[in-house]
């Protein structure tokens, strides 16, 4: 399975810290959704929104055990939906990605998220959190 990634699991370290695996990646896009910062938290969620880009890493063959723990690490917050990606040879390619569950819209800020920002104040601290995430590897 392909997993579009547009927040903290950008950052591959984030990514191996909860599958403890590392996967081909390569950019790509979202269309028609839009990126948004958790109130009071340093991660961000996606919404549908027409005619919004938003950026991120799609990882290619993501075996069942690590989607397992990317589901239990996303939490009930966000429901793994299918999507079609755009990478730079502008190819769309079928991933599945994480997005808000429409009955928790309100846990969403209007504020973008930014993850030059996010790795700059938030990632070291974010590690640290993650570092004991449980896997049976």
């Amino acid at each position: 399975m392909n997993i579009f990634t547009y927040g903290t699991l950008m950052i591959p370290s984030v990514m191996h810290a909860v599958t403890a695996r590392h996967f081909r990646s390569q950019k790509a896009i979202l269309r028609d959704y839009a990126r948004f910062r958790v109130k009071g938290e340093s991660y961000p969620g996606i919404i549908p929104v027409t005619d919004a880009i938003t950026e991120g890493i799609i990882y290619f063959n993501v075996n069942e055990f690590s989607l397992e723990q990317l589901d239990t690490f996303e939490g009930d917050l966000y429901e793994r939906i299918r999507v079609r990606v755009e990478n730079r040879e502008k190819e769309m390619i079928d991933a599945q990605a994480y997005v808000i569950q429409s009955k928790y819209l309100g846990y969403l800020s209007m504020k973008a998220w930014d993850v030059k920002e996010f790795i700059k104040k938030d990632l070291e601290m974010f590690l640290m959190t993650y570092s004991g995430f449980p896997k049976n590897v």
